[in-house]
């Protein structure tokens, strides 16, 4: 039984040939802030059954496949689309189906607060299952939604370790990667979003364009820093205007791994809502978050160790995310009320609290050439 190995502290379980590491699947399938804030389960894994646990994760492609591979910690990743496609004639679900019936897992974590992994239980072979459909998690008012995924496995893991445990990544090194260079000390922009192109760049969570050029204008007058911009190569179009200012830098559709260097090395983020937000957060390097209709309450960055500040305009009407005042929205008013000054100000902030104390070491990585 998974409890009696956790009470005894083995990460081991019995075979056929002995004894063998600990086989866990977590099912987390969303963008890559959900990937993000699904780690935290990571490390109380490794605590109750120790660090040879075999930990694999099924996930959205893309993003979130990419960044899980890069992680030392995690034996292997399944990718899977079409969540609602039957077991029978869904080629990923077949595999992974197969491999636990190859090696059955000794326990299944179900982090989704959705019905559409419960099929999981069915066909996923595995001594223990937690999550969905045993019980339905919900997000509560005022708790944060890695709270609620920690719901699910603190009983059975450890309430301690889940409690103190955070969003982190243990990357593997990448000799491979390209230098880039940039000629001082930078902060990293982050304007883009998933769902940019659905309604141009006047979606929801945008900070206007002209925001944007008054805090880069800011912040090279007032610090003397470079400042770079993240973003994929399709966002681009949106923000050239950015880019011909003086001391801004692009990083628009460059690869993850330069991505997750630039960020390690960055003075700080400054971001919308979305997942390099998380990301930043996870590497460890300050974050100031700019919300509008979301609620940063359930889905802001989440870190008790990593200096973050979420900054909303504080309207009426936030948060509104998937309400009907967001639908009949055409202001955008809780993003475009937010001041390139209070935003400068918070970054002033966080940079003055934060330079002096001694921060963990950064990788010692080559620079990055832009």
């Amino acid at each position: 039984m998974v409890e009696d190995r956790l009470r005894s502290g083995s990460g081991y379980s019995e075979s056929s040939d002995g004894y063998s590491p600990a086989r866990v699947l977590v099912i987390r399938i969303g963008r890559l802030g959900d990937t993000i804030l699904a780690t935290p389960l990571i490390e109380v894994l490794r605590q109750a059954f120790g660090p040879g646990v075999l930990i694999d994760f099924v996930v959205s492609p893309g993003a979130s496949e990419a960044i899980l591979k890069l992680d030392q910690r995690i034996n292997r990743v399944f990718p899977i689309t079409r969540r609602r496609l039957p077991w029978r004639i869904h080629p990923n679900k077949r595999v992974l189906e197969k491999h636990s019936r190859d090696m059955p897992y000794n326990l299944v974590v179900n982090l989704e607060c959705g019905e559409q992994c419960d099929d999981f239980i069915k066909f996923v072979d595995t001594k223990k299952f937690l999550g969905r459909p045993l019980i339905h998690p919900r997000h509560l008012p005022g708790r944060h939604c890695v709270d609620t995924e920690k719901s699910i496995y603190a009983d059975l893991l450890g309430a301690e370790a889940t409690a103190l445990a955070e969003p982190s990544l243990v990357l593997r090194p990448d000799p491979e990667l390209q230098p880039i260079h940039i000629d001082g000390d930078y902060v990293m922009l982050n304007p883009g979003f998933s769902g940019i192109f659905q309604n141009d760049y006047r979606s929801h969570r945008a900070w206007p364009i002209s925001h944007w050029a008054k805090l880069i204008g800011l912040i090279t007058r007032q610090s003397g820093l470079k400042l770079v911009i993240n973003g994929t190569q399709n966002e681009r179009q949106y923000f050239d205007s950015l880019l011909e200012m003086p001391g801004v830098h692009s990083l628009f559709g460059s690869p993850l791994p330069v991505l997750i260097r630039m960020l390690e090395q960055a003075r700080c983020v400054i971001s919308v809502d979305t997942g390099t937000m998380h990301l930043a957060t996870a590497l460890g390097t300050p974050v100031i978050a700019l919300f509008g209709p979301s609620n940063f309450k359930l889905t802001g960055p989440y870190s008790r160790t990593t200096p973050c500040k979420v900054l909303t305009s504080g309207i009426d009407c936030q948060p509104c995310y998937q309400t009907p005042a967001q639908k009949k929205c055409r202001d955008n008013r809780c993003m475009r009320t937010l001041s390139p000054e209070e935003v400068y100000n918070a970054f002033d902030t966080t940079l003055a609290r934060y330079s002096d104390e001694r921060q963990p070491q950064k990788p010692d990585h080559p620079q990055v050439n832009l």
